[in-house]
């Protein structure tokens, strides 16, 4: 017993070394199986307390060290209570080099020692395998935001893929009608003699490509807007100015289909706090759409006037109107109804949701008003007049 305990007190210095943790384990063991052994034989072999403590050896070699040494020591120490067994059973006295007179004493120390060192074995191995258990879950709760964050991703992913969609989409709608303007004017400056016309032409053409520039940039800075709160710049713009521009843009579109564009401007002086460039896409958009969806030799109407602090205007059509159902689609991103442009113009069912996301911008509010006395549309749009 001095030599296992001097045994233990050396392990330390073991570890301290660079010999390998599974060798010093097994030393370990050894003074363990060394110790226990010998208590067993010298005490009585099978009718010893010690004997059962044999099978802790194997139990103390899985903790210590890994099942392949567990499996050895357990083998060896199989073969040691089978050895021990058999010499028992062919007559072999074993000393007993204690006082026989304390045996009760010596086996009440012994065998709840046995229970102890067993519960213990039992505690180790639920704690392992409770935390082996935790470590799994924990591994398969970063498994499952793993997933939900690659998921996120790819939704961010797709609607960025979407928003670029959109600009692309914004930017091909609303740049038909400059271009188309362009090339009216074009047309015109060629057959056209008159110098001055023909200057002025040429004017017209360079203020046409301005505004589709600053369009450009106004899609781009809404879109970022889209990602971060975007601030705009408000100026004071003459309403009538804009309808002129409206009237100018769209006429010969209108011209095309014998359409009659009508202004009723009751709202001369009125003006507005707004974005030149946004104040005119709105009602752009509003008319072209009227135009394209009305029957030709048919008529559009603006009706402008000042209520209380606000601008109202409407824009009229004499087109097929807007079914009950699908009044709910209209001012949503690429709705198509089931009406269609009467002269096979091409839609791509975002004007409204640009004249609705442009009249935010501006603090205003668009409205489906409802059908007009001639079962056209009506569209409603209110902006806050400068104070």
């Amino acid at each position: 017993m001095l030599l296992n305990v001097l045994g233990f007190l050396f392990l330390p210095l073991l570890i301290k070394t660079r010999v390998h943790i599974n060798i010093v384990g097994n030393i370990y063991v050894a003074f363990g199986a060394f110790a226990v052994i010998m208590l067993a034989i010298f005490s009585g072999g099978m009718h010893s307390a010690i004997y059962p403590w044999i099978v802790s050896i194997p139990i103390l070699a899985l903790l210590m060290v890994n099942r392949l040494s567990a499996s050895f020591w357990g083998a060896l120490a199989f073969i040691v209570m089978v050895v021990i067994g058999v010499m028992q059973v062919q007559g072999f006295e074993f000393p007993v080099e204690y006082n026989r007179e304390l045996k009760d004493v010596w086996f009440l120390v012994i065998m709840p020692g046995l229970l102890l060192i067993l519960m213990f074995v039992s505690y180790i191995f639920e704690f392992s395998l409770s935390h082996a258990l935790g470590k799994l879950k924990t591994q398969n709760e970063q498994l499952l935001q793993q997933k939900e964050t690659i998921a996120n991703q790819s939704n961010e992913l797709s609607r960025l893929l979407d928003e670029k969609d959109y600009i692309i989409r914004i930017l091909a709608h609303d740049l038909r009608s400059p271009l188309n303007n362009i090339r009216s004017l074009v047309q015109l400056h060629e057959v056209d003699t008159d110098t001055i016309r023909k200057k002025e032409t040429i004017n017209r053409i360079d203020h046409t490509v301005t505004n589709a520039k600053v369009l450009v940039d106004k899609v781009l800075e809404m879109d970022a807007s889209e990602q971060v709160s975007m601030q705009i710049t408000l100026e004071p713009v003459r309403f009538n100015e804009v309808l002129d521009y409206i009237s100018e843009s769209l006429s010969e579109v209108a011209e095309k289909k014998n359409i009659k564009l009508i202004i009723n401007n009751n709202a001369t002086e009125a003006i507005i706090n707004a974005d030149q460039s946004y104040l005119s896409l709105i009602f752009e958009n509003l008319v072209s759409n009227s135009i394209k969806f009305s029957e030709p030799n048919k008529q559009v109407i603006i009706r402008s006037f000042v209520q209380g602090d606000k601008l109202i205007t409407e824009v009229e059509d004499q087109g097929p109107g807007i079914n009950k159902e699908e009044e709910g689609l209209l001012f949503g991103k690429f709705s198509k109804l089931s009406n269609k442009p009467t002269a096979g113009e091409s839609s791509t069912g975002l004007g409204l949701a640009l004249v609705k996301r442009y009249t935010n911008l501006l603090n205003g509010e668009v409205v489906y008003k409802g059908p007009s006395v001639n079962g056209g549309a009506v569209f409603l749009v209110e902006l806050p007049l400068e104070q």
